[in-house]
């Protein structure tokens, strides 16, 4: 009995060991994939962002990057608002939030679409969490550009972006004046997610979902904003970004942070969203609950199409948020 015990020790330790030296999904350098500069002179900036995006022939309408000029095209004006938007999401997630928050400040507006997203649903599969650094650098070199002042607002994952931002003032080389995260991504709400960031947790997402996770949506308008259904490998670059974040040192970030959030979001942690709030080193910060959504999960919590009764609120709060640092 003794020896029978003592082999079967030996083989759980070896399974345990071959175990944690299983493939894990690498974050890689923190650093930004190389991309070309936007060009220097304002007016060559539409033409540049077009050139760029027609290199992606299936690119669904009304999802490319692109700026919103308040006045004169290639005119600069004191503010200018950057939109983040989340993971397998568009420009169009809380439209016309921006817009609104852009018209108030009398700002120039720069959308971005993060690599792989507007696009068909193989190409999520393709990207790397660098791509997306390189993404929200791009955008906030665009942003200084376009405006004196720089408003960075970031929805889910695009919330995570700007916590990297913040993690990382001198990535873009230009600073951001103050940020807003809306629901932001530090940890889906179902915790099987974290096991991507585990020993073989590629393969484990394979052999749970068959390759492919979402859902068709009956909206037309969401199955045009969003890719509903894509590749399981997708998750792996997002729960990589996610964290890194989370586990960096947020006490190093100044940028002043206001967090409008859900405490009933179904999509992501909102008890994620608290504890790394509360490590902020910002010296001015907010975190607002956002109780009246009538989004279903509660994670878009403004916009045309998933809850438009709160986006001219939101963009109340989030312009008062802006000229607080006037």
């Amino acid at each position: 009995m003794r020896r029978w015990a003592t082999g079967l020790l030996a083989v759980v330790g070896v399974l345990a060991v071959l175990w944690f030296a299983g493939p894990r999904y690498a974050y890689g350098p923190d650093e930004p994939a190389p991309r070309a500069r936007p060009p220097a002179a304002l007016a060559e900036l539409d033409g540049w962002l077009a050139a760029q995006e027609a290199a992606y022939p299936g690119l669904r309408p009304g999802t490319a990057k692109g700026i919103v000029w308040h006045g004169a095209p290639g005119t600069r004006t004191p503010w200018a608002v950057v939109y983040l938007h989340g993971f397998t999401a568009s420009r169009v997630e809380t439209a016309p939030l921006a817009e609104r928050v852009a018209q108030a400040l009398g700002a120039n507006l720069f959308h971005t679409r993060l690599a792989g997203h507007g696009l068909p649903p193989a190409a999520l599969a393709a990207v790397t969490p660098q791509d997306w650094l390189a993404d929200a650098v791009e955008a906030v070199r665009i942003g200084h550009a376009i405006g004196e002042r720089v408003l960075v607002i970031g929805t889910s994952t695009g919330g995570t972006l700007g916590a990297w931002l913040a993690l990382r003032p001198d990535a873009a080389g230009v600073p951001v004046a103050r940020q807003v995260w809306i629901s932001p991504n530090f940890g889906p709400a179902d915790k099987r997610t974290e096991l991507l960031n585990g020993p073989w947790g590629a393969q484990l997402a394979q052999a749970i979902t068959g390759g492919t996770v979402g859902a068709p949506s009956d909206d037309p308008r969401i199955e045009a904003g969003w890719t509903r259904v894509y590749p399981v490998q997708a998750l792996l670059p997002m729960m990589a970004l996610v964290q890194r974040v989370r586990e960096a040192d947020a006490s190093t970030v100044q940028t002043p942070v206001l967090v409008l959030y859900s405490p009933r979001d179904r999509t992501v942690d909102p008890g994620l969203t608290e504890a790394l709030f509360a490590r902020l080193g910002s010296p001015v910060k907010r975190l607002e609950r956002v109780e009246d959504s009538t989004d279903r999960d509660q994670h878009v919590i403004a916009g045309d199409l998933r809850s438009p009764g709160t986006t001219e609120r939101l963009a109340a709060r989030i312009v008062r948020w802006a000229r607080e640092g006037t």
